[in-house]
């Protein structure tokens, strides 16, 4: 008898998320039987509804904001990802309990591997903004071999405390860190001489948004790449086109790591080409 799947999405909000439109056209194009449903789910119901899920017969489910870091302690077992990220966006069902993944890293690089075919390897990079997709990133670009790693936060606390982080899991690090005061003209100077910037800050999910950075903190030669993908060319990575730099926008990102974690819950590879084009359809009208 054909498998059957259900996977689902916990959140809160969650009716804005594009996963189950790009999961289903992945689903068609391989011809499996299968859903994808949205939760939104409070932070206190989570443990519940982890449970409801299991014994309802889920396969998977993916998890975002705000229950990546609650959900680690709740988890039967965590992947090395997960540990080493300190969160979880991927949870597989397994007879003993969930185990707990986390594939935003590995979306990451794997669009940067396919879109420009780059890695962070002996790069100078630039993170900006030390949120939870900055911590996440420059954590793996860290490990990938990045030869300087600089951090830059609004609040420098965040990016001291990312880059503590990154010191403990990572000690053989430690020479390449540097975190930025919270200066512009830092960030400009620092951002010219970066190899790769990533911009992980909320900055241009609104189209009337304000750069990050303005073209004069880019350069030609250099890769930026924004994990905003709202729009096809975001305010950030309009300047940096402006200065002869190359952009990505954040699109690639979000199908690889949905594509990873369905491999996690079927041992299946996804059809990315099928729910990228999904997702640029619903997003960019194309």
């Amino acid at each position: 008898m054909t498998k059957s799947y259900r996977f689902g999405l916990f959140g809160h909000p969650v009716k804005h998320s594009l996963s189950p439109v790009m999961h289903a056209a992945s689903f068609r194009a391989l011809g499996l039987e299968a859903e994808y449903l949205c939760f939104d789910v409070p932070p206190a119901d989570l443990a519940e509804q982890l449970d409801a899920r299991r014994r309802e017969g889920f396969d998977g489910l993916n998890l975002t904001i705000p229950h990546k870091e609650a959900a680690v302690s709740l988890m039967e077992r965590l992947d090395e990802s997960a540990r080493l990220f300190g969160a979880v966006n991927t949870v597989r069902f397994e007879p003993r309990g969930p185990v707990g993944f986390n594939t935003d890293a590995a979306g990451f690089l794997a669009d940067l591997a396919q879109s420009r075919g780059v890695t962070p390897a002996g790069r100078r990079v630039l993170i900006l903004g030390c949120g939870g997709a900055g911590r996440a990133l420059a954590i793996a670009c860290a490990r990938e071999g990045a030869t300087e790693l600089l951090l830059a936060n609004r609040t420098v606390s965040k990016a001291e405390r990312v880059a503590g982080d990154i010191r403990r899991l990572l000690p053989e690090t430690t020479d390449l860190l540097r975190v930025l005061p919270n200066e512009l003209a830092v960030w400009t100077r620092h951002c010219r001489e970066a190899d790769l910037v990533v911009q992980c800050t909320s900055a241009g999910l609104h189209a009337a948004d304000a750069p990050l950075l303005t073209a004069a903190a880019f350069r030609p030669g250099q890769l930026v790449y924004d994990i905003v993908y709202t729009s096809r060319v975001t305010p950030t990575m309009r300047s940096a086109l402006e200065a002869g730099a190359d952009a990505l926008n954040g699109a690639g990102m979000l199908v690889h790591q949905g594509a990873a974690a369905f491999t996690i819950w079927t041992g299946l590879a996804a059809d990315t080409s099928a729910m990228r084009a999904a997702l640029e359809a619903r997003i960019y009208g194309v």
